[in-house]
């Protein structure tokens, strides 16, 4: 089955490299460590990029539409940080969906099935949401899951309260019978790379933990 993430950021390379004449390669792609003071998040991608930094990511906010995977751009002390769209969520349910993989039936995953009978669609645009797609995804990937991504998971919707909670789990069916097939068991896993330097300055409040 295709590899999503290789597939991510072969593409991310690619844009790059035609936008701005800077070589990017697909392994040059990193996890950012720390959450940095993005108006977007967490949900990015990050390459450090030689020269000016701040140039090239308007540049390539100027030329997004050319790349259906990225909602903005933004430059952090000499890397570009990628942040993923609607589409590019949407895509990883239905990726997620056709895995061959059947979860054990661990709470986490009995959540999930519960969720995932409100019915399909597509990504709820709710950061917590799609920070817990992502995590799961992340897990997936690299072979196993850590308390931290069960966390995320299990509190996606808690930001919201009372009836604004009840609708937004009317919407994360999608999401939760994608995460649900992220829960099995992946035979061929591949490491994911990390960043070893901060992308923004590192504080102790900024880091995440598990990651």
């Amino acid at each position: 089955m295709e590899d999503l993430f290789v597939t991510l950021t072969g593409a991310l390379a690619a844009w790059v490299e035609t936008v701005t004449g800077t070589p990017v390669k697909r392994s040059d792609f990193r996890l950012p460590r720390v959450a940095g003071r993005s108006s977007l998040g967490q949900l990015s991608l990050g390459v450090f990029v030689s020269g000016n930094a701040g140039e090239a990511a308007h540049k390539l906010m100027e030329a997004l539409p050319a790349c259906p995977q990225v909602r903005a751009v933004e430059e952090k002390n000499g890397w570009l940080l990628f942040f993923l769209s609607d589409s590019w969520f949407d895509g990883l349910i239905r990726w997620a969906k056709a895995l061959d993989t059947r979860p054990a039936g661990s709470y986490v995953e009995n959540r999930m099935a519960m969720l995932a009978r409100k019915g399909d669609g597509p990504c709820p645009d709710a950061e917590p949401v799609r920070r817990a797609l992502w995590a799961a995804f992340l897990a997936y990937r690299r072979g196993f899951w850590q308390t931290a991504d069960e966390r995320l998971v299990l509190t996606m919707t808690h930001d919201a309260v009372g009836a604004e909670r009840i609708a937004l789990e009317n919407r994360c069916g999608g999401v939760a019978a994608a995460i649900w097939k992220l829960r099995g068991t992946n035979p061929q896993y591949v490491p994911l790379p990390r960043t070893g330097a901060a992308i923004v300055q590192a504080r102790p409040e900024n880091y995440r933990k598990g990651m």
